[in-house]
């Protein structure tokens, strides 16, 4: 309004071209061209402004928001501006964390400036950010008078001829994370293919004591499972007899997609973008650009806990959302969702809360990804099998309030 006014009052509209020379003999920039509240496309010469902006070499602080990104969904919009510094008021924007908000807000700095502190628990009890510090309360101890029974059974339903591999990821990512018991299950005798994974006990999916009580105390289905009837069968099973909890994943997302299966609240869907887009019928393209409305859709819709995978993973109980603040694009393997699978229902075994597990196996999965980068391999060339590998020391390092 105060634009508007001066501009009214007679002051010239300066174009960009006369800005052009301020910028190139700047020492130091602040943009303030836009706020938070920005809802359209940037043209015309703001947007070639904020174009001369990008290519000076002067440092540019934003105020609140990099000028031209939306900061509710983290995209930009037409143009915007890449930061060196962002130094919002009050609380961070939730479109920092997401889609490229992430890389034109620079180094961020949260300034109070007195907003009411009702009006502030409010926002931050709805949208949250999941960081190591979190991850360090959470992880789950144990006494040295332990033993295996008391850290849960995990059971991982998976590994159709042909996608054995799928199966053996999750198996490893749920006995690192401290289950007492792995138990993999597939439609065939998995005896064989778990012989990698000697520490694994295995059953079929026909066996007739399959789903007694006390079997699992978490259960894993989807990696390698196959899309047919006999998934279909184990979800409807698993939902009828009151399994709780049940990570649904990779294959079982699919036959969820195409079937009617009542979902329990506290299952965890871990869908990424496309498969996502099956389950609410929206093209993933759109997903990608909310993230936050469509994990929210998706879990008031199914009524349960959704994580969608990406960068970065976002967590919703249609309550809460959670943005999970690690991973890079090192995790673009097939097989890299298997490991986070049993990561989660490993950590379930040991009797989580599934809200915060799903939130702890995202951040963990996330940060063995950063830590790969940060240690000077490329990002390319991260296997599935190093993630249950690298698990161990980043534990240990979380557990002791290392930076990991």
């Amino acid at each position: 309004m105060q634009a508007k006014r001066a501009l009214d009052s007679g002051v010239p509209e300066i174009d960009a071209q006369v800005l052009e020379p301020f910028i190139e003999r700047a020492s130091l920039v602040v943009d303030a061209i836009f706020g938070i509240g920005l809802s359209r496309d940037v043209t015309g010469v703001f947007a070639s402004t904020i174009d001369a902006l990008n290519v000076s070499k002067a440092p540019v602080v934003s105020l609140d928001a990099p000028s031209g990104l939306d900061c509710d969904r983290g995209v930009v919009r037409g143009h915007a501006v890449h930061a060196d510094l962002t130094i919002t008021f009050g609380v961070a924007k939730r479109g920092f964390f997401v889609n490229e908000g992430a890389k034109h807000i620079g180094r961020l700095r949260v300034v109070p400036i007195g907003l009411p502190l009702d009006l502030m628990k409010e926002e931050v009890s709805t949208h949250r950010l999941f960081t190591g510090k979190t991850a360090r309360r959470l992880l789950p101890r144990r006494d040295s008078t332990s033993n295996k029974s008391k850290h849960g059974r995990a059971g991982l339903f998976g590994g159709s001829p042909g996608m054995g591999g799928a199966l053996l990821l999750a198996l490893h990512g749920a006995s690192r994370v401290g289950a007492g018991y792995v138990i993999a299950v597939s439609h065939e005798d998995p005896r064989d293919l778990v012989s990698a994974v000697p520490q694994t006990l295995s059953l079929s999916t026909d066996d007739p004591e399959l789903f007694e009580k006390g079997k699992f105390t978490s259960v894993g289905i989807g990696p390698g499972l196959g899309t047919d009837e006999q998934t279909l069968n184990l979800l409807r099973v698993l939902s009828e007899r009151k399994f709780d909890p049940v990570v649904v994943d990779a294959d079982a997302l699919t036959v969820l997609a195409k079937n009617d299966v009542r979902v329990r609240r506290s299952w965890i869907l871990t869908p990424h973008a496309g498969e996502l887009s099956r389950l609410l019928g929206v093209p993933a393209k759109e997903i990608e650009a909310d993230r936050f409305r469509y994990v929210e859709e998706a879990a008031k819709k199914f009524g349960c806990i959704v994580l969608l995978k990406g960068f970065r993973t976002v967590v919703s109980d249609g309550v809460r959302t959670v943005v999970v603040f690690s991973g890079n694009s090192a995790l673009a393997k097939a097989g890299s969702g298997d490991v986070l699978t049993g990561m989660i229902t490993g950590l379930l075994a040991q009797e989580m809360k599934p809200f915060s597990t799903a939130c702890l196996g995202a951040f963990l999965h996330g940060r063995l990804a950063d830590v790969w980068v940060k240690s000077g391999r490329d990002a390319i060339s991260l296997e599935p099998p190093d993630l249950a590998e690298a698990l161990p020391l980043l534990i240990r390092r979380i557990r002791e309030g290392g930076d990991a």
